[in-house]
């Protein structure tokens, strides 16, 4: 779908957003239920390598981390960049959908927030943490030196074949371990870029690649 396509579906689904052409953004209000709307504004500029960036314009969450907005730029947080590529590539294969299935729920979020002081909806924790849990989700492992050996083998150019051992450390051949879980979650994974992966290692994963005796003390 090219984007005037996927512009005008969002026009036409979302009739109180316009879009800028001149700055490649949307902007206007989104309503996520009853009489409960946002002032938004959507920059397409990251589209579709990540997901586009998203600005709350009345101030109605604070900018900050643990509100799920980042404190520098202003946009919303709503998952890592692994998990944005990811799903780009996989469910979210237009603005539409990225507005209807994570900008709306985003907000609908914040909404039950701002009267249950909680979020409804499990969360990663913030910075760095986060993109870490973020791989032990996309990978359904929680052992951290295996994730960062993973990485890092993927980084290099190595792929994993489904007659190889898993890599979650069972013996047990890809294909079959976790009924196929692993082989599903690993070719998911495949769709990461090597530069996101790069920066997440150096980043987040550095203690255990020392650990691994993958780099230099």
């Amino acid at each position: 779908m090219d984007i005037n396509t996927e512009i005008n579906q969002v026009i036409e689904n979302f009739p109180e957003l316009n879009y800028d052409r001149n700055n490649n953004c949307l902007w206007g209000i989104i309503k996520v239920s009853g009489f409960d709307f946002y002032q938004i504004k959507i920059d397409l500029k990251p589209y579709p390598e990540f997901f586009p960036l998203v600005y709350e314009l009345d101030g109605r969450i604070p900018r900050r981390i643990e509100r799920h907005v980042y404190s520098d730029s202003g946009s919303c947080c709503f998952t890592t960049k692994a998990r944005s590529q990811i799903l780009l590539k996989t469910k979210i294969t237009s603005i539409y959908l990225f507005i209807k299935n994570i900008v709306i729920p985003y907000f609908q979020n914040n909404s039950y927030y701002e009267i249950n002081m909680k979020y409804k909806t499990d969360e990663y924790s913030h910075n760095g943490e986060g993109v870490i849990e973020g791989y032990r989700d996309i990978l359904q492992i929680h052992n951290d030196l295996k994730i960062a050996e993973l990485l890092f083998n993927r980084y290099k150019g190595g792929k994993l074949k489904v007659r190889d051992l898993c890599y979650c450390g069972s013996n047990i051949k890809l294909k079959k371990c976790t009924n196929g879980i692993h082989d599903i979650c690993y070719r998911d994974f495949k769709k990461i870029d090597k530069n996101i992966l790069g920066t997440d290692l150096i980043n987040y994963f550095y203690p255990h690649l020392k650990s691994l005796g993958l780099v230099n003390s």
